[in-house]
């Protein structure tokens, strides 16, 4: 609500009250604006990085040994920012994967797609994932990258006691079964 008002600054300084008068119209204008006292802003979602998923190790297909990598990697961390406005129903996040890539002696060349997925729950019941493609060429004489993947947005309903709290983004590799199952082990899940 806005309110706009002609000022005669000259009227007002010989009339007090009628500034006292103004500054009060004004007040109350801005209070009419106030979102309910008892209302917080709503809290981000939180966003975590999948243990058994966080690693990439990729094989060439004929064994497991070193010189049979392709390529390895590592979620690093979850960057972002959430904006939601007092009295809307929506909270907006984005969100991007860091993560590093290294070339391993198996690789046939300098390009390579690595597969991720972007999965949101809600009271830990899944509500949506997608796939997402980083594209990377390693530099001549390079086999280590650090890359940021793409950043994704989110739009969350949000109302009195369904907050982003109540949201979680996972960040995880698109892994195959048996690279998954490998991740589990090495870290005593399996």
């Amino acid at each position: 609500m806005r309110v706009l008002m002609p000022v005669d600054h000259k009227i007002l300084a010989s009339r007090p009250a009628a500034a006292v008068a103004v500054a009060l119209v004004a007040c109350l204008a801005l209070a009419a604006c106030t979102p309910d006292p008892d209302e917080k802003a709503p809290q981000c979602p939180v966003a975590l990085l999948r243990p058994d998923a966080r690693t990439l190790t990729r094989y060439d297909g004929r064994g497991t040994d070193l010189t049979n990598l392709v390529l390895s990697g590592r979620l690093l961390d979850i960057k972002g920012a959430c904006r939601g406005l007092l009295g809307k129903n929506t909270l907006t996040a984005r969100a991007h994967v860091e993560m590093v890539l290294t070339r391993g002696p198996a690789a046939t060349g300098r390009d390579v797609d690595v597969p991720y997925i972007v999965a949101v729950t809600r009271n830990d019941q899944p509500l949506d994932h997608r796939e997402y493609i980083q594209h990377v060429t390693f530099p001549p004489n390079v086999d280590t990258v650090q890359v940021t993947g793409n950043e994704v947005m989110f739009d969350f309903p949000t109302r009195r006691g369904l907050g982003g709290q109540t949201y979680t983004i996972y960040m995880l590799f698109a892994l195959s079964p048996e690279e998954l199952a490998a991740n589990q082990r090495a870290l005593g899940m399996k």
